[in-house]
């Protein structure tokens, strides 16, 4: 009894222990004031990760919960990680938890940290890695020292906004800790209370250092050619730009070159945004035509997102990558967020067997985006060909596209407004009046409306197939390469083949006068015997459907010639119609891919098509009981 209540004690003295120590750790945190020198030592992370949630290099891992599978490609070589902003971020509580975002640097405090870290990076793990004083590859650790100039919001429920923010005066290995650390020896400045009645100390004069007058500063003059100067707008809608720079070497240029830059003569540096989420290609060409053109592919879910692929042709097969050893892109990266697409890459502009890029004169370039992250038919795509202009000092000048091509959209638009037209009304309204003839009034009349449905149609196929010829011509698509294209070409084929053997029907033979008048006197005796039944419901049902039309159309023996004929023409009507229609259901799921439409219209298809065949099929049937 005695031990149990001893244990009591022990556990209760243990729990008020860690909760007055949690409690001094929690007044600590919230006790910092800005001018406070501090230290914070664990895994560097920068803002943009932290706000994304997941990590951009490995988005299934949840930023705060995973940080040591960082990579230090990541961390230094994205360039919006990296102008994001660097923190670091305080171990969890418990073994699991989540980490805290212990303090935020300043701008320059970044820098230093970028430099830091780019020592102690493996040299194969990113672009600035040099591997002198260290092997990282992920999840870097740093101690940071620093000068508080903001406390945060300690109530948000923002990881950044709680974090203070920090000066940071000097970054030491995270195995020193901050068990020892040393603050600047001239103590930040202080605020001073508004009660206070001591006047602060009068400011040290400071010698004017040259240029630091406004005025004088010639800095802001001085183009960094490091970064991307141009922007050209390859598409409105979905939005598509591309964003470059061209450095030459021995030039009045600022940029820092790589060796093999030198070698190829200069350097496209080069940013390809698509408002969308799905691959995107840029190709140079000679020509403006897809074969034979050299493009940069940028594929979001490919173990090698972005690579080169040479284009033998249109079809997907013929687009395949090149070689390993021309894989020679530079500093690549695509980034997908907020439903948008980003490649970055770095092109040399000379390099054996590839078009060259002229660093001062107009360059020719195909574009392309997708609906989807895998290579696949493009949403939008175009021609476009701009004027280079090397980088300087000075700057450039503003590029203005000399020519863009590739929207067809409105060829597309009018392709499908024409076909629908012809394959969504006018041909099964030639065959429903076919097929409902006896509710159609007038003698022959259902005959005038099948024959103008049917040239109608006849009619706005051609100029459907002509819009789409053209379409292909101009865009430079090799022509019916595709289901629906090839089911277009066999339509447009057998309409016309269908048009000429109506008009090469055989007739049928004339009915003599002792049929005609058998078949007036047997009409003319049911009527009187429907009249004596009081014209019920059903009769007159009958003498509509049936009596009135075979007063015009007595029955005649029909030649073998004629009756093959029949099978054949409604045999081939059918087939056009149901061509026809998975052709425009087809082609609405094509267009709203070209286009980017949510919707593809193909429920309004069916059901509109639907209800007037319905409609026939059901008469059809009908006027087959009745006929009995």
């Amino acid at each position: 009894m005695m031990t149990r209540i001893a244990s009591s004690a022990f556990l209760l003295v243990l729990v008020g222990s860690m909760s007055m120590l949690l409690s001094a750790v929690s007044v600590s945190a919230q006790t910092v004031s800005e001018g406070d020198c501090i230290c914070r030592e664990g895994i560097v992370m920068d803002r943009f990760c932290i706000d994304r949630g997941t990590l951009l290099d490995n988005s299934r891992v949840k930023t705060l919960v995973g940080p040591d599978q960082h990579s230090m490609h990541c961390l230094l070589d994205v360039s919006l990680c990296v102008d994001s902003g660097f923190t670091v971020l305080g171990d969890p509580d418990v073994p699991g938890g989540k980490y805290s975002v212990a303090a935020q640097f300043d701008d320059d405090g970044s820098d230093l940290v970028f430099d830091f870290a780019a020592e102690r990076g493996r040299s194969s793990s990113c672009n600035d890695c040099t591997g002198e004083l260290g092997d990282f590859t992920r999840g870097f650790r740093a101690a940071v020292v620093g000068i508080v100039e903001d406390v945060g919001i300690p109530n948000s429920s923002d990881p950044l906004e709680r974090a203070p923010s920090i000066k940071v005066t000097s970054v030491m290995e995270s195995s020193d800790g901050c068990a020892r650390f040393t603050c600047p020896t001239v103590a930040a400045p202080t605020l001073a209370s508004p009660t206070s009645s001591i006047p602060p100390p009068s400011p040290v004069p400071v010698p004017e250092e040259p240029m630091s007058s406004p005025d004088l500063d010639l800095t802001s003059q001085v183009v960094n050619c490091n970064e991307l100067q141009s922007v050209v707008t390859l598409n409105e809608s979905p939005l598509v730009t591309l964003e470059f720079v061209v450095n030459v070497p021995n030039t009045n240029s600022n940029y820092e070159f790589k060796k093999e830059e030198v070698a190829a003569g200069g350097v496209m540096s080069a940013l390809l945004s698509y408002d969308g989420e799905g691959y995107v290609a840029l190709a140079s060409s000679t020509d403006g035509l897809m074969p034979n053109s050299e493009a940069i592919i940028c594929l979001p879910d490919d173990d090698v997102p972005v690579s080169k692929y040479f284009l033998g042709d249109r079809s997907q097969v013929a687009i395949l990558p090149v070689e390993n050893s021309a894989q020679t892109l530079l500093n690549t990266e695509i980034i997908q967020t907020d439903g948008k697409t980003k490649c970055l890459f770095r092109k040399l502009l000379n390099e054996d067997g590839e078009i060259s890029i002229n660093p001062n004169g107009t360059n020719t370039f195909i574009w392309a985006v997708g609906a989807s992250n895998s290579l696949s038919y493009h949403r939008a795509r175009g021609v476009v060909s701009i004027p280079f202009e090397q980088c300087t000092l000075q700057g450039v000048s503003e590029v203005m596209a000399l020519s863009q091509g590739g929207d067809y959209d409105q060829y597309w638009k009018a392709h499908g407004i024409l076909m629908a037209l012809a394959w969504g009304f006018f041909a099964p309204v030639a065959i429903v009046s076919a097929i409902c003839r006896r509710l159609i009034p007038g003698e022959g009349l259902w005959f005038e409306i099948h024959r103008a449905a049917n040239a109608l149609c006849c009619i706005l196929t051609i100029a459907g197939f002509g819009v789409a010829v053209a379409a292909y011509n101009g865009a430079g698509i090799p022509h019916f390469s595709g289901t629906h294209q090839r089911i277009g070409v066999t339509i447009f084929i057998i309409v016309l083949l269908q048009v000429l053997n109506g008009m090469l029907r055989p007739h049928i033979p004339k009915p003599t006068s002792d049929d005609v008048e058998k078949g007036s006197k047997t009409d003319s005796d049911e009527e009187e015997e429907l009249s004596t039944e009081k014209k019920s419901f059903k009769a007159s049902v009958v003498n509509f459907s049936l009596r009135r039309s075979r007063a015009h159309t007595p029955k005649t023996e029909k030649t073998v010639s004629r009756f093959t004929w029949e099978i054949v023409h409604r045999s081939t009507g059918l087939a056009l119609l149901g061509m026809g229609l998975y052709n425009g259901y087809s082609g609405l799921i094509l267009y709203a891919m070209r286009t980017g439409n949510a919707s593809d219209y193909t429920s309004v298809w069916w059901g509109w098509t639907g209800a007037i065949l319905g409609f026939a099929l059901l008469y059809s049937i009908y006027d087959r009981c009745v006929a009995k």
